[in-house]
C-alpha cells in the first residue's frame, strides 16, 4: 500500500464548447505508448486527462453507458473510501481491475486519480462510462467540485475542472458518459423521463456511489465541507437569469449562508450578470431538488433518494445552474469560491 505524502444537447453553445473541442481533438484517437485497447495512456496532467477522457466517454443515444451491478458498485465505493483516506496503490478490485486505473499524479495538491480506460471493441469510446474520480491529498479547500452531465451540459466538465484545480478543492467528480447515452429510461426516478445514464437521477450510478462515500467520509471526521455540482441551462430557461443556485432546495437561502457569500461573490465580477437564489427575482424553477446526490447530502436517507425529497436543506450542496456566458468565466468562478471559503 503506498499512502500519498502528505497525508441536452441545447443546453450549450459553440463559444461554451471551444474549450472541450479543443482539447478533445487531441484526443480524438486512441492515445499511443499504450496497451491494445486502453485509452488514454502517458498522460501526466489532470487537464490533459479529463480533456482525454470526455473525448472517449459514450456518446448521446451510443448504448454505451453500461449500468454497474452490485458488486462493481460495492468495489468503486470501497476504492473511493481507500482514496480519501490517502491510498493512491495501483492495485484495484478484480471487479474494476479490467476498466480502471489508478494513478499518482502528484503535483503541488497530491493528486491520485481513478480513470476508465479500457476500449476492448476498439470503437474509441471505452466500454462502461462509469466515470473519474480525483482526490487532493493537501487540498487548501474541503470542496468537492463535480459535473454530473458531461457532454450534454457543454463545456461543465473543462469549467469544473479548471475551478477544482483553480480552488485546490479535496476533490473533483465527473459522470462518466452522455446523460441520454441509452435510450433505457431510469428505474429510480421514472417519472422526470431522464435515461438510465443520467448520474444526477440513479442511485445505481457509481457518481452517486461516490457521493455516498464522500457523506460517510464527513459524517465520521466531523468536517465541514461542501459538495459544488456544476450544471448548464439553455439559453431559453429562466429568462433574465445567468446563473442560479440553490442549496438542492426550493425554500430560500437564510442570512448569514454561504450560498449567498458566493451569489454576491460572483455577481461583483461582473455587474451586467443576474446570479439568483430561490426567492429572488426573475425566478427560477432549476431548483435541484430531484438530483439523487443533492437529496443524499441534505439527509434523505441514500435508499429514499429515488422518491423522497428533501425536507430541509444541510448546506453541503450547491446546485448551480448557468448560461454560456457563466459556463466561460471560469477565473470569475475561482475568484468568487476563493473568496467565500478562505
Amino acid at each position: 500500500m503506498m499512502p500519498l505524502p502528505g497525508l441536452r444537447a441545447g443546453r450549450g453553445s459553440s463559444l461554451a464548447a471551444s474549450g472541450l473541442a479543443i482539447a478533445a481533438s487531441a484526443w480524438a484517437l486512441t492515445a499511443s505508448g499504450g496497451e491494445a485497447g486502453s485509452l488514454c495512456q502517458g498522460i501526466a496532467g489532470i487537464r490533459e486527462l479529463v480533456a482525454c477522457v470526455a473525448a472517449h466517454m459514450p456518446e448521446g443515444g451510443s448504448g454505451g453507458y453500461v449500468p454497474p451491478l452490485a458488486a462493481e458498485r460495492a468495489a468503486w465505493q470501497a476504492t473511493v473510501q481507500a482514496m480519501l483516506a490517502d491510498t493512491c496503490e495501483p492495485a484495484l478490485p478484480a471487479e474494476l481491475a479490467p476498466h480502471y486505473e489508478r494513478r499518482w499524479l502528484g503535483g503541488r495538491t497530491g493528486l491520485c486519480v481513478l480513470v476508465e480506460t479500457l476500449d476492448a471493441d476498439g470503437d474509441g469510446r471505452v466500454d462502461r462510462g462509469w466515470g473519474t474520480f480525483a482526490v487532493a491529498s493537501r487540498p487548501r479547500r474541503e470542496l468537492h467540485i463535480q459535473v454530473p452531465h458531461p457532454l450534454y451540459d457543454i463545456a461543465t466538465e473543462t469549467q469544473a475542472l479548471a475551478v477544482f484545480k483553480g480552488v485546490d478543492a479535496r476533490s473533483f467528480l465527473l459522470a462518466g458518459s452522455h446523460r441520454d447515452a441509452n435510450p433505457a429510461r431510469s428505474t429510480c426516478q421514472p417519472s422526470t423521463g431522464e435515461g438510465e445514464a443520467d448520474a444526477g437521477h440513479n442511485d445505481s450510478s457509481l457518481f452517486f456511489i461516490a457521493m455516498q462515500s464522500l457523506f460517510e467520509f464527513y459524517n465520521a471526521n466531523g468536517k465541514a465541507w461542501t459538495a459544488i455540482q456544476f450544471h448548464g441551462m439553455g439559453a431559453s430557461s429562466c429568462p433574465g437569469v445567468d446563473a442560479f443556485m440553490t442549496y438542492g432546495f426550493a425554500a430560500p437561502p437564510k442570512p448569514g449562508d454561504k450560498i449567498l457569500d458566493l451569489r454576491a461573490n460572483i455577481a461583483a465580477r461582473d455587474q451586467k450578470w443576474v446570479i439568483t437564489v430561490p426567492g429572488d427575482s426573475p425566478a427560477c424553477n432549476l431548483t435541484g431538488g430531484t438530483n439523487v446526490g443533492g437529496r443524499l447530502l441534505n439527509n434523505v436517507p441514500a435508499d429514499q433518494v429515488c422518491a423522497t425529497g428533501a425536507t430541509a436543506y444541510s448546506g453541503k450542496f450547491i446546485h448551480i445552474e448557468q448560461k454560456t456566458n457563466l459556463r466561460a468565466a471560469i477565473a470569475d468562478w475561482i475568484a468568487a469560491i476563493n473568496a467565500t471559503w478562505k
